[in-house]
């Protein structure tokens, strides 16, 4: 694995994990009766964006074209996965909706903001 590509990764699940310990503590603080909602709803939106890391590890060796091709399709299999996945937990499961999908938006908009950086930050290290 490149070493670029390695420093990103660990950083990438360095800032999530420090997240994560903080939702759980803000949630058991704020909302102790309802945190799972909060937990599931993170790890549901770091699926999304952490599966995304195998689509990043080889795209030195493709086009641009390629990439995109790839990066794309991977990003609309990977939003069809995530909510299917979370239609099923609201439906199956007997955790606080709003506190879930307020959790959910927050969550995956801290993640997709990281995806971006951590994008932008290969990128720029490959020119």
């Amino acid at each position: 694995m490149d070493e670029r590509y390695r420093s990103i990764l660990y950083n990438f699940l360095g800032i999530s994990l420090a997240v994560f310990v903080a939702i759980l503590v803000v949630a058991y603080i704020t909302i102790e009766a309802h945190i799972l909602a909060p937990v599931v709803s993170y790890l549901l939106s770091f699926m999304f964006v952490a599966s995304n890391l195998l689509v990043l590890r080889n795209f030195r060796k493709l086009s641009s074209n390629e990439f995109y091709k790839r990066f794309f399709i991977s990003l609309g299999v990977r939003f069809i996965l995530v909510i299917i996945t979370f239609i099923t937990i609201l439906v199956a499961t007997k955790i606080h909706q709003i506190y879930f999908t307020v959790s959910f938006i927050i969550s995956y908009i801290f993640h997709s903001v990281i995806e971006v950086i951590s994008i932008n930050k290969l990128l720029k290290t490959d020119n």
